[in-house]
């Protein structure tokens, strides 16, 4: 063979391979998912069984997902490094919806990316709803008792969260301001490190998921839990509005999130998996087992929840950043 013909017979098969490469169905290896907290809180642990289910979409070629934990800033450093990735669809990044605003509101003109320009949402297989936790030594038995143990004492409250900048610690700042409670946030990089602070009696109280308290029965009592209505995982549990306090009544949709440009062949094979997942009994036991809710939203649905919340959480977080 020639020179010329094996030059020509390479490109030839060159251009085959690329060709082919080109058109190969998403995903082509297995899709990484990054979490922003630590192992145990309940991003981590929806993330977790949501990835174990993964491979069992049809859209997902057989492949599988995978769980990685880079905690800190509130989970923005997590976002920052899906944001340093290929927009491929093959890195991916889970927090519910409150925290991921709340995170890019507490730095305003600093903050580090924009959630409606620089992520899209891909959709949710749950939430996160946030609840003023004690420990079970604490007298109060409701937040009214709380609140009135509070203000009698006149000392400061040290309470824990997740993060600085999350969901659960704005409703904690929202909490405290409206009665008049001197208090001191302590953050911890996740909800399960908030958590063992409070079982060790670190801190006085958490604003932390509702979820957290699963298996910590004897060490920690919730007295009340955000959102408009009661969480159909834990019925029993008051809202603050029931007992007395307004403007707490936001939760969290927890969602797969990609960088933007992700194609959109990923974009729809992820959210087909997303709602075949929040179906599959398997994780709806599992997650009924963590206290956390199994269902389906689209992407267009909680992009529009995302923007309703950013536009509730900006004013919020503007007045607490001005009374700091």
């Amino acid at each position: 063979m020639t020179f010329v013909k094996k030059l020509a017979t390479g490109v030839a098969a060159s251009a085959m391979f690329v060709s082919a490469a080109a058109l190969a169905d998403y995903p082509e290896k297995p899709v990484k998912i990054m979490v922003g907290f630590s192992a145990g809180g309940g991003t981590d642990t929806t993330a977790r069984g949501f990835a174990s289910y993964m491979h069992e979409a049809p859209s997902m070629n057989g492949l599988p997902a995978y769980i990685v934990n880079l905690p800190g800033a509130s989970g923005q450093k997590a976002a920052k490094a899906v944001l340093d990735e290929d927009a491929d669809g093959h890195t991916l990044y889970m927090i519910n919806i409150g925290t991921f605003i709340a995170g890019e509101l507490a730095k305003g003109d600093e903050r580090p990316y924009h959630v409606s320009d620089d992520f899209v949402n891909l959709g949710c297989a749950s939430q996160l709803v946030t609840s003023l936790q004690v420990h079970a030594s604490n007298p109060a038995s409701s937040m009214e008792e709380f609140i009135a143990n509070a203000k009698e004492s006149g000392e400061e409250i040290t309470w824990g969260t997740s993060g600085a900048a999350t969901m659960h610690a704005t409703i904690g700042h929202i909490f405290f301001d409206t009665h008049g409670i001197k208090h001191k946030k302590v953050p911890f990089k996740g909800g399960s490190k908030a958590r063992a602070a409070l079982v060790s009696q670190s801190v006085e109280a958490v604003f932390g998921g509702v979820n957290t308290v699963v298996g910590f029965e004897d060490d920690i009592r919730a007295l009340a839990s955000a959102g408009a209505d009661r969480d159909p995982m834990a019925p029993d549990l008051a809202t603050f509005k029931e007992q007395g306090t307004d403007g707490i009544d936001f939760t969290g949709l927890m969602c797969l999130f990609g960088k933007a440009g992700i194609p959109d062949e990923a974009i729809q094979d992820v959210g087909a998996a997303i709602a075949h997942i929040a179906e599959i009994e398997g994780y709806k036991k599992y997650m009924a087992g963590n206290d956390l809710a199994s269902f389906y939203t689209d992407g267009a649905k909680a992009t529009e929840a995302q923007n309703v919340m950013f536009d509730v959480m900006g004013p919020v977080v503007k007045e607490i950043i001005a009374n700091q």
